[in-house]
């Protein structure tokens, strides 16, 4: 029937989402892990510079496994308990995904109100990893970007701001949309899949959030998740 028909490409299009949201989030781990894999091979390390390496290889293998069951529960393509609410602090999230992003750090500033949260680690870590690497793709060599928490009128915020290239204003109700580019040749040769936006959405409903954001043209961009009740 007509909605069986509709019923198979929905599931079609949601698995094949999936393989293109895990493929994107898998790049950053990834890359670190051959990293730091290779630095084991070529250099000579003294035995905590090689515990320190075999203990990064080792969190963001765990990471990789952990995030392909927290996709797929994100996508409803099935039910687990995958997804754990604990509070955590704001500071010590942002402090780990500056580490994460090590290379890129003289780059960006980090100001932060430190307080706590409920949240899953793994998946904010996920949502800022996404914001900031947007970030950089837009911003230019000697640009910057900023990293905020804060409270505001009783509200939590994450930010992420930039002084790149900016989005069209009849873009922006695009962007947060599955595989949605604005410069979609650019976006292809940096590896982009469209799908970072769309995942942050979703991982921000998850912890009850939206995100709120604004860009101009040749001034840059503010991506703000927005927490309206205290968690």
């Amino acid at each position: 029937t007509v909605q069986q028909m509709e019923k198979l490409q929905e599931v079609a299009g949601k698995q094949e989402m999936l393989m293109g949201a895990l493929a994107h989030e898998m790049k950053t781990p990834l890359t670190s892990i051959i990293g730091y894999s290779d630095t084991l091979r070529h250099v000579k390390l003294n035995d905590e510079q090689k515990d320190r390496a075999l203990e990064h290889i080792s969190r963001e293998g765990k990471r990789l496994e952990k995030l392909s069951g927290k996709m797929l529960q994100m996508l409803g393509l099935h039910q687990n308990d995958s997804i754990k609410m604990e509070s955590h602090s704001i500071g010590e999230l942002l402090e780990h995904v500056v580490q994460l992003e090590a290379e890129q750090a003289a780059q960006r500033q980090t100001e932060y109100e430190d307080f706590s949260m409920k949240m899953d680690d793994e998946l904010m870590e996920s949502l800022l990893v996404n914001l900031i690497d947007n970030a950089l793709r837009a911003t230019e060599a000697g640009g910057r970007i900023t990293v905020k928490a804060y409270k505001e009128s009783g509200r939590q915020i994450l930010e992420v701001a930039d002084n790149g290239r900016g989005i069209p204003q009849e873009e922006l109700g695009k962007i947060t949309e599955a595989f949605y580019m604005v410069d979609k040749s650019r976006s292809r040769q940096e590896g982009g899949a469209g799908l970072g936006l769309a995942l942050c959405v979703k991982i921000a409903e998850v912890h009850g959030g939206r995100l709120d954001i604004t860009s101009q043209l040749g001034t840059g961009t503010k991506v703000r998740v927005i927490f309206d009740k205290k968690r």
